[in-house]
């Protein structure tokens, strides 16, 4: 197969925009180094809501060329009882886990008795479902004659359509986890991976044992030089308060309430800050509710929305912040902007969960703060805020971390050993439990 991706075609199957969220710079930035390093094409699918065809855009890049290709959508109807449920949920316990792998997936059992039963209730819809998944594949392989196949997200009723139809390409696919290590508990992904050529995803914090053997660790990486303090250009904000900025999708589980809450508290203990939000809104019901309490808390001249920001709006918000905060309840892979952030010397504090404690050096770089505990999580906001030479150590502390960690050349190089290894070892599969 050799030891470079030139001449090849990659499809990325992902459930991501176009732009506005942590996957989606992710993406972009792998497929830009990539394609200035080899001669490869990228066709990468994004979501559209509606129905109307769009033609594929095609951009050269470096060596390469990318082709953006319109999946289209529905959304699933807004529920904003589930919505606050999914908040914190514990999405597995060590009971739950043996069962799965002593029972369910014990090789006898499992061909016998629980591949059949398993293919009654999964997989899931998910919250986007892509209207013909599988003829989609199938054309675009005619167009585009594909060699791997790179899973962003799976366990749905689409992704399982994808699979099918790669098989039935004789095309291999892997699976990159953006999220947090748990996912590999559900049993919809699981049975997904059966046939992948290979498993990745952006930290190494609790891999289930059944894939620890086949799973690498891709991390993440941002453009260093894009995100420096001296790049950013100053933005005007009326008062002159220090900025607690938080740019993320606008949805329950980012924990947006939570900051909210803390910059109450703070204003209580004397502190005064702006607090920045910014973020493609997911969900109109809770920006609402976030604007409601900004109201009734008297915050309306404390707290700003911003809505989304492009990639050099996103770095000169950074330029002029103090602290990020990062409340957030979703299964974080890694935790994107707390990268960017210490890039741009504001130091974050953020709830551990998922892989986010790879992200950050704690005490040193930034603090990490126990899920849900508020009270901690303010007063480390209140430490930073109020001690500028402890946050500018840390500031200068966070960028060498960054430079060190998570460069985007670093990224591509992983990425690309993940995809020839997966090339290479194509169509073996491993039995459930090795």
């Amino acid at each position: 197969m050799g030891n470079s991706l030139d001449n090849r075609t990659i499809f990325r199957f992902a459930k991501a925009f176009r732009s506005g969220g942590g996957m989606e710079q992710y993406l972009n930035d792998i497929d830009t180094v990539l394609l200035r390093k080899n001669k490869v094409r990228i066709v990468r699918m994004y979501l559209e809501e509606g129905t109307r065809d769009h033609e594929h855009k095609v951009r050269n890049i470096g060596r390469g060329s990318l082709i953006e290709v319109p999946f289209h959508v529905s959304a699933a109807k807004d529920d904003p009882k589930r919505r606050m449920r999914a908040v914190g949920k514990n999405r597995g316990t060590l009971f739950n886990e043996l069962v799965r792998d002593l029972l369910v997936y014990n090789p006898i059992l499992y061909s016998i008795l629980f591949r059949r039963l398993l293919g009654l209730f999964y997989p899931r819809p998910g919250k986007y479902n892509i209207y013909d998944a599988r003829e989609k594949l199938r054309k675009l392989n005619e167009q585009y004659r594909f060699d791997l196949i790179v899973m962003h997200d799976i366990g749905t009723t689409d992704s399982q359509e994808i699979i099918e139809e790669s098989n039935k390409l004789d095309v291999p696919y892997v699976f990159v986890n953006h999220y947090s290590n748990d996912r590999f508990r559900n049993v919809s992904i699981r049975e997904q991976l059966g046939g992948a050529a290979g498993i990745a995803g952006v930290n190494a914090f609790g891999v289930p044992r059944w894939v620890r053997k086949r799973f690498v660790n891709l991390s993440d990486g941002i453009d260093t030089e894009f995100f420096s303090v001296e790049n950013a250009k100053p933005l005007q904000v009326g008062k002159d308060l220090p900025i607690i900025f938080y740019p993320a999708r606008i949805l329950p589980v980012k924990g947006q309430m939570d900051l909210l809450k803390a910059a109450v508290n703070l204003k209580r203990e004397g502190v005064q800050a702006t607090l920045v939000f910014a973020g493609r809104t997911d969900s109109h019901e809770y920006e609402e509710e976030l604007k409601k309490m900004t109201q009734e808390s008297g915050l309306n001249e404390d707290v700003i929305f911003v809505g989304q920001l492009n990639v050099e709006e996103l770095r000169d918000w950074y330029g002029i912040s103090t602290v990020l905060g990062f409340p957030t309840y979703h299964q974080e892979g890694l935790g994107r902007i707390t990268i960017e952030a210490q890039a741009m010397k504001v130091p974050p504090v953020a709830y551990i969960i998922g892989g986010t404690p790879e992200g950050i050096r704690h005490g040193k770089t930034g603090f990490l703060v126990k899920k849900g505990d508020l009270h901690t999580f303010t007063q480390r906001l209140k430490e930073l805020l109020t001690d500028e030479n402890k946050r500018k150590k840390m500031g200068e502390a966070g960028r060498k971390f960054v430079l060190e960690n998570f460069s985007l050349d670093a990224l591509a190089e992983r990425h690309e050993k993940f995809y020839l290894s997966a090339l290479t070892n194509a169509r073996r599969n491993i039995p459930w439990g090795n």
